[in-house]
């Protein structure tokens, strides 16, 4: 190996010991197989001339080239020739071989070099000096910034900022670009680990640690733009901070992904967590009817509908799934709200329990499972209904979609009979309509999707899934009837501060990149939700509600 023009060049050339064709020099010995590398010899390309020219390769017979080569291997490392020794391809790969040696060594030297540095037995401008020398001598490989037209300055000044080659190693790829910026692979050095140069287009860039990188690209594996394309790039939270995300980090923040900004955080296992901003839609009204059209209407209705994405299989509703989701349904918990919203507003009830829906439009197929539970008044007639559908996607739904409703019909809830503009008896407040909303929750992440032997996982589901939050008098003002009812006279909205708007007879919110969570998280993003939803029709103390 020599340098020309600080360029690592391969001058040796792979010689056979025994000629590579039967009428090749020395090629008349029997070998199983003449590319093998025991009968390979490296030599410059004089001495292979010499030992194969007609004229001269008589004076160099196998037995003399063999002990040549073996006079050479007696200081290599035994585990080093055992790889060589697995190489099929050995005469092509040789001199792509050396060179990448030449680079480790290159990095071994940088590394070095800082050490002696830090024990002060070489001064500051040595290192620099030594540093330059090694840097400008190694050109056989990918450059910082290479691949990528515009990048380079950027990504030296990072690189050089956070330590340089003898840290973080010499590049192992070529930058690309992916997603809203651009990457490149770094080997490693003192830092300990494999690295990445990144940055969003337009901005600094930042080294972060391989398993980051990974942890970005695990997000969403069950939805479509996931990883990269839906996370986006982790950002240097300060002006001030080094451009190094080093493995000692716990939380990083991420943006410029199609799911929004949020946060990549260690979990206790140290696998990294995606975590989006909280983020709402006001639009939410697409959702309040599906897969209700045809159910009679009570009063009330709480709605939650949960839209996320297939993982891409063949998905249905199986035996089994049903079986698993009947039982997780039969479970306490599922429909003791049922049960807690009849008390004190219906005669003592026996238990509710969960059972698979009738009727023509309640799917209970492969392609969708519909529940129902209900409380009875002293008459038999529905007072409370609760309904539970998970449906797979088809022609007209694209996702998964898990809907879980409550119902009351306040006539069958109160001695007297309603009379239209008046508050009920007993308006549902704004905390049980939380702990409705959080059970909804836990019931469409957790429990419908059994039915497809599903059990979902946040960071498989990235920032994809969408949950509306709805609230609705099912007899608005005007729409005839023995009984018309806005919002206010079904559930207690005073806590809420005044609006100026005249009958609201609905209240809505879809909440975007939020899926399976602990019930805690669930009730506090229900209650900003609510505040959220009240907003958007004037309220005017939604925010100083006290829970």
């Amino acid at each position: 190996m020599v340098l020309e023009r600080g360029v690592p060049v391969c001058v040796g050339e792979v010689a056979h010991i025994v000629g590579a064709r039967s009428s090749g020099p020395r090629g008349d010995e029997d070998v199983e197989d003449r590319d093998a590398f025991d009968n390979l010899l490296l030599l410059c390309g004089r001495h292979h001339k010499v030992i194969d020219a007609p004229q001269s390769q008589d004076l160099y017979p196998v037995a003399l080239l063999r002990g040549w080569k073996r006079d050479r291997e007696r200081d290599v490392d035994p585990a080093g020739r055992a790889e060589f020794d697995q190489l099929t391809d050995l005469p092509r790969q040789l001199p792509a071989l050396l060179a990448e040696a030449h680079r480790d060594v290159t990095a071994a030297l940088q590394a070095t070099i800082d050490r002696l540095g830090e024990a002060n037995h070489l001064s500051l401008d040595m290192v620099e000096l030594l540093h330059l020398v090694l840097t400008r001598s190694d050109r056989s490989g990918p450059q910082v910034g290479e691949g990528v037209p515009g990048i380079k300055e950027v990504f030296e000044s990072a690189y050089d900022a956070a330590g340089g080659a003898s840290f973080l190693g010499l590049p192992s790829s070529e930058a690309f670009a992916i997603g809203a910026g651009v990457v490149q692979r770094l080997r490693g050095g003192r830092c300990g680990h494999p690295a990445l140069l990144c940055a969003r287009f337009g901005s600094t860039a930042l080294i972060t640690t391989a398993d980051l990188w990974e942890g970005i690209a695990a997000v969403g594996e069950h939805a479509t733009g996931g990883g990269i394309l839906g996370v986006g790039y982790p950002n240097i939270s300060g002006e001030g901070d080094p451009p190094y995300v080093g493995p000692d980090v716990e939380q990083v923040r991420t943006s410029g992904g199609t799911w929004g900004k949020g946060a990549m955080t260690r979990d206790a296992s140290g696998n990294w967590r995606w975590t989006p901003d909280l983020r709402f839609d006001s639009n939410s009204a697409g959702n309040m009817d599906v897969a209700f059209g045809s159910q009679a209407r009570l009063d009330l209705r709480l709605r939650l509908v949960a839209e996320f994405p297939g993982d891409g299989s063949d998905l249905r509703v199986t035996a089994a799934g049903r079986r698993q989701l009947s039982a997780a349904l039969a479970s306490p918990g599922t429909s003791e709200l049922l049960a807690a919203l009849a008390a004190g507003r219906l005669e003592p009830v026996g238990r509710t329990t969960w059972q698979p829906k009738a009727g023509p439009y309640a799917r209970n197929d492969s392609g969708g499972a519909s529940y129902e539970c209900t409380v009875e008044a002293a008459d038999g007639r529905t007072a409370i209904r609760g309904t539970a559908q998970y449906l797979m996607p088809h022609l007209m739904m694209g996702t998964v979609t898990s809907i879980v409703d409550l119902e009351i019909d306040f006539n069958q809830c109160q001695p007297e009979p309603c009379r239209s503009g008046t508050a009920v008896g007993r308006p549902v407040s704004l905390t049980e309509v939380v702990d409705f909303f959080t059970m909804a929750w836990r019931i469409a992440f957790e429990t419908l999707p059994l039915a497809a032997g599903d059990t979902l996982d946040s960071r498989e589901l990235g920032g994809s899934p969408r949950v509306s939050l709805n609230l609705l008098s099912e007899r608005p003002p005007g729409t005839g009837g023995d009984r018309n009812f806005g919002l206010a006279d079904l559930v207690d909205l005073a806590p809420l501060g005044r609006t100026h708007r005249n009958n609201v007879s609905q209240l809505g919110i879809a909440v975007l990149g939020r899926g399976p969570m602990p019930p805690a998280e669930i009730r506090d993003v229900v209650k900003q939700a609510i505040i959220r939803m009240s907003e958007d029709v004037g309220f005017d103390r939604a925010d100083l509600i006290e829970w």
